[in-house]
């Protein structure tokens, strides 16, 4: 007989843990649209950081999920950037990586964009970013539950496109490719909740919980790209929670 551990009832969220998430997530997607609009030439990261912190207690959710990550240009490349005194630059990757919480209950976000036209390179790892996306969802939708499955549809993708980036040449087989993190995780009332995709993970994805799907290149001297989202895992397939759009044109700002 199997014990149900606690870890895997929490993950399993009831119709009114979901509608908190979900209030969460339509927050920090207006304090998304409002920061986008607050970007000039010049502005820095902490100042941003500020704005955004500011606008949650606007909307009425001050408790953070985490301190947000804004990172401008080669900064892009540090997973856990600490934001500081950075100026926004012509040409820049622009990395939003927010969330805010409802009645203990986290939403988890990042959008990356591009400060005026970017270059060839920067299309490119966008667009590879989005697939590598694109791909473990596909699975996620077919049914696919094992973690590692799916973590490793999206992370061979981008270690078979960037397996020669010299950033990544002395890391495991599983960071290569400047992929160095899961490609998600569990969302509750903490942001990092069972189940994870991480490989070899051997966690088995039930019906009902939320999980991000994070994929993300970084590349350090030249930047980084990370889109996340938030899926609701349903019995049939999975849902969408996060509405911003992504495509490589809405990435674009000016």
């Amino acid at each position: 007989m199997k014990t149900t551990l606690v870890h895997e009832v929490r993950a399993v969220k009831s119709k009114k843990e979901l509608a908190n998430l979900i209030k969460a997530q339509r927050i920090s997607e207006k304090v998304l649209r409002y920061i986008v609009a607050e970007l000039y030439t010049g502005i820095t990261e902490i100042k941003i950081v500020n704005k955004i912190k500011k606008s949650f207690i606007k909307y009425g959710a001050p408790i953070l999920s985490f301190p947000p990550i804004v990172a401008f240009g080669k900064n892009s490349a540090n997973i856990h950037h600490e934001p500081n005194k950075t100026k926004l630059k012509v040409g820049d990757t622009v990395m939003f990586d927010i969330g805010t919480s409802v009645n203990h209950y986290c939403s988890d976000m990042t959008r990356t964009y591009f400060w005026g036209k970017p270059n060839s390179r920067q299309k490119k790892v966008y667009l590879d970013v989005l697939k590598a996306q694109e791909l473990a969802v596909r699975k996620l939708e077919k049914g696919e539950r094992r973690a590692w499955i799916i973590d490793k549809t999206a992370r061979d993708f981008i270690v078979k496109k960037y397996k020669n980036n010299p950033a990544s040449r002395r890391r495991s087989n599983a960071s290569r490719g400047g992929f160095s993190h899961g490609l998600g995780h569990g969302v509750g009332t903490v942001i990092h909740e069972w189940p994870n995709f991480k490989p070899k993970s051997p966690d088995i994805i039930p019906a009902g919980c939320v999980m991000t799907v994070e994929p993300g290149i970084y590349l350090k001297g030249f930047g980084g790209v990370r889109i996340e989202d938030m899926y609701l895992i349903t019995k049939k397939g999975v849902q969408c929670l996060t509405k911003p759009p992504k495509s490589l044109k809405d990435a674009i700002l000016k």
